[in-house]
C-alpha cells in the first residue's frame, strides 16, 4: 500500500524463502521458490481513514476488498498485508473471504517476541495503528506490556513517515524516528520496540539508536510466517499461491 514498503515486504519474503530452502539442504535455485504475487494498487490512507469519517473507512474496506478479489482470482491461499495500519480491516477481510488464510502482523511479533523473552515493547507506529490497537490486541495476549507514543513522540513519527520516507527524504524519517525512539526510551525505560509502519524499517538502522536498544521489524516477522506458509518443506516445489 505503500509503494516502496511493498517492494521491500517482497524482499523480506523472498529472503525468508530462501533461507528456509536453504535450511532443508537444498540448493537455491529459481524454481525452488513458491509462486507469489504483488498486487499494489492504489488505497486511500489508513490513518485518515481511522482519525476520519465512517465514509472514509468504508473506501478503505472497499479498496482493500478489491486487492483480495483480485488476489482469489490468481490462486492466491494466504494473503499478507505490509502495511501495518490496514490490519484495522483485518477482521472484516477475514469474514468476507473465509476460503483465504489473511495473516496478522501484531500475532506474527507477539510470537517471536515471547521466542526473545520480551515482558515490554514499545510501539513505533502511526495514529491509526496506535488507535486501532493492532498490536496492543496481540500483546496483551502473548502477556506482553505494549508502551504506546505520547503526542510529542507520535508527532515525530508522523513526520518522518510522511514528510519523510513517503516523501522520498529518509534522512528526515531516520532523524525522526530515532528521536521518538530516544524519547520514548527515556520516558518508559523500555529497551525492546516494534517499527510498527512499514515506512520505519526503510529509514530507521540499529546503529541509529542506543546500543542497548532492540528493533523488531513485524514486516520481516510477518514476511517469515508467509513464507513458512508458502514453502512446502523437503521438496521446495509449489506450495500455497501467496
Amino acid at each position: 500500500m505503500g509503494p516502496f514498503a511493498g517492494a521491500h515486504y517482497v524482499g523480506l519474503f523472498l529472503e525468508e524463502c530462501a533461507r528456509l530452502i536453504e535450511a532443508d539442504g537444498a540448493g537455491v535455485t529459481d524454481q525452488r521458490f513458491p509462486p507469489h504475487y504483488l498486487f499494489q494498487l492504489p488505497v486511500p490512507d489508513r490513518t485518515s481513514a481511522l482519525l476520519g469519517a465512517q465514509d472514509e473507512y468504508g473506501r478503505v474496506l472497499r479498496a482493500l476488498s478489491g486487492q483480495m478479489d483480485g488476489l482469489r482470482g490468481l490462486g492466491a491461499k494466504v494473503v499478507a498485508m505490509s502495511c501495518n495500519t490496514a490490519h484495522a480491516w483485518h477482521a472484516e477481510l477475514r469474514s468476507r473471504y473465509p476460503d483465504m488464510a489473511l495473516l496478522h502482523i501484531g500475532d506474527a511479533a507477539a510470537d517471536h517476541l515471547v521466542g526473545q523473552g520480551e515482558a515490554e515493547v514499545g510501539l513505533l507506529a502511526t495514529a491509526g495503528t496506535v488507535r486501532s490497537g493492532i498490536y496492543a490486541g496481540s500483546l496483551e495476549r502473548a502477556g506482553i506490556a505494549c508502551r504506546e507514543p505520547d503526542g510529542d513522540e507520535l508527532a515525530l513519527l508522523m513526520r518522518g513517515i510522511y514528510q519523510g520516507v513517503k516523501a522520498g527524504d529518509n534522512a528526515l524519517g531516520r532523524a525522526c524516528f530515532s528521536r521518538a525512539l530516544e524519547r520514548m526510551r527515556g520516558r518508559t525505560g523500555v529497551a525492546g520496540f516494534l517499527m510498527a509502519c512499514t515506512e520505519i524499517p526503510l529509514a530507521l538502522r540499529a546503529e541509529d539508536v542506543p546500543a542497548e536498544c532492540r528493533l523488531y521489524d513485524p514486516g520481516r516477522l510477518s514476511a517469515r510466517e508467509l513464507a513458512k506458509r508458502a514453502c512446502r518443506r523437503g521438496s521446495f516445489r509449489t506450495g500455497e499461491s501467496v
